[in-house]
C-alpha cells in the first residue's frame, strides 16, 4: 500500500487560506469626548511580551481609527501591562465602580465593550455596576497567560 499524497485536480486553483481578520475599533465613541483623556483595557492572549504588546497596540491603532472622533495619536501611551494571572490574584467578585470606573473601553476576544454596550450586571451583582462587572469578567475570562494593558489616548478637542 502507498501512501500519496493527495494534489488538487490540475483544473482547480490551489486553497489559499483566508488572510488574517483585520482589527476593528467600536462602532461609536462611548462616553469619550473631544478634549478629555480616555483609557483602554486590551486582553490580549500571546506567549511573548513582545508579541502581545505589538498585538494590544494593533488594537489601539483600529481603535483610534474606527472610534469616531479624531485621536491625537502622538498622545497615546501605554499606562500598564499585567499578566491576567496577576491580576486575578487579588480580583474579587465587585462591590462598587472600583477599578472600571477608570476604563472607558475594554477589548477583549476582539470585542470591545465600553459603560453602554455592557453585558447587564448578573442578579446577584452585590450592588456593583455592570461596567464593574464586564471588567471583572474580562480579566478572569482571559487565560492566566493572557496580557492586559491600559492605554491612555486623547480625543482631540473638536472644532470651534
Amino acid at each position: 500500500m502507498t501512501h500519496e499524497v493527495p494534489h488538487p485536480p490540475a483544473h482547480q486553483p490551489p486553497r489559499r487560506l483566508p488572510p488574517p481578520r483585520a482589527k476593528h475599533g467600536p462602532a461609536d465613541p462611548g462616553r469619550m469626548a473631544p478634549g478629555r483623556r480616555a483609557t483602554l483595557m486590551v486582553v490580549v492572549e500571546q506567549d511573548e511580551p513582545e508579541q502581545a504588546l505589538r498585538e494590544s497596540l494593533e488594537w489601539v491603532h483600529a481603535f483610534e481609527r474606527d472610534c469616531g472622533l479624531v485621536v491625537d495619536t502622538e498622545a497615546t501611551e501605554l499606562y500598564g501591562v499585567a499578566l491576567a494571572e496577576d491580576l486575578k490574584d487579588s480580583l474579587r467578585p465587585p462591590r462598587d465602580a472600583s477599578v472600571a470606573e477608570h476604563l472607558d473601553f475594554i477589548c477583549a476576544e476582539g470585542r470591545w465593550l465600553n459603560p453602554g454596550t455592557c453585558p447587564l450586571a448578573p442578579p446577584d451583582s452585590n450592588g456593583a455596576p455592570a461596567w464593574a462587572w464586564a471588567y471583572y469578567q474580562a480579566v478572569m475570562g482571559a487565560p492566566d497567560s493572557a496580557y492586559c494593558t491600559i492605554w491612555d489616548l486623547l480625543p482631540l478637542p473638536a472644532a470651534a
